[in-house]
């Protein structure tokens, strides 16, 4: 091959090159200026990108589209999501990303866990069959004092027993609490039979007296639910007192669960 022939076959060769890669660039270019079509946006949500993304293509677009009912409900099949067509619509609507979800809370494995229903509730699986407690009222009243002595200030549940007995001086029962409350603010307590009443003496000081207040252990198995277990109880009546229930003026001195160990009575 002669120079003069080389020379050109090198020249065509290098124009050749040039010209491939300024069609490449312009495809390139026109390619991440082509406008976002509904296409794009099934394709970018089945390939598995976040909703957040999602949008912000939308709404980086710019572009509202004049969706007829066909066609959403045809997005809403491809699996595009409300608030990505709500985009699609009006794409210049204010975004806030949806929070970071944590990870569910695990429980630990427990026999009746799961058979114990959602409503708050003191529940107790004997051998027989399951109890439930609900929720009870303490009324109160003023005893004793005078001109120069405060008197004391007792709280008691009407009926002289509960409805739940167990013979286990050391039971097991699964509270519900209602969503707000915590297990912190459960106290049990010993209540004195009196009469058709049980009563709690809370002293001048309207406070818990140390020897009236039994020891439990709890364990949250559950949304909102405890396993707790008491130890030792002699015979008598008892109350899961919730701390934060009561409202005086309203004639409630407080709330809780209650139930007996048989022979108190």
């Amino acid at each position: 091959m002669s120079i003069g022939s080389l020379l050109t076959t090198t020249l065509l060769a290098m124009a050749m090159m040039t010209s491939s890669r300024s069609l490449s660039q312009v495809a390139q270019s026109s390619g991440s200026d082509l406008p976002l079509t509904l296409e794009g946006v099934v394709a970018l949500v089945q390939a598995g990108l976040p909703e957040d993304l999602v949008i912000t293509k939308i709404r980086k677009n710019g572009k509202p589209f004049d969706l007829n009912a066909e066609e959403i409900v045809d997005l809403k099949k491809q699996r595009v999501t409300d608030t990505e067509i709500k985009f699609l619509l009006d794409p210049t609507q204010p975004y806030t990303s949806p929070p970071i979800s944590s990870p569910g809370k695990h429980y630990p494995q427990d026999l009746h866990a799961t058979a114990v229903p959602a409503d708050p509730g003191l529940y107790f699986f004997g051998e027989d069959k399951s109890r439930y407690v609900e929720i009870k009222m303490l009324l109160g009243q003023k005893v004793g004092g005078g001109l120069m002595k405060k008197g004391s200030t007792v709280e008691y549940l009407v009926g002289p027993a509960s409805k739940l007995h167990v013979k286990d001086p050391s039971p097991t029962f699964y509270i519900r609490l209602a969503e707000g409350k915590e297990i912190e603010n459960v106290v049990l307590v010993s209540l004195l039979h009196n009469g058709d009443r049980r009563e709690l003496d809370l002293g001048s000081k309207e406070e818990l007296k140390p020897d009236i207040v039994k020891q439990f252990e709890s364990l949250e198995v559950g949304p909102h639910l405890f396993r707790v277990s008491a130890r030792k109880l002699p015979p008598g009546e008892y109350l899961f007192f919730l701390m934060d229930s009561a409202d005086p003026q309203k004639g409630n001195y407080g709330k809780g669960y209650d139930f007996g160990i048989d022979g108190g009575h």
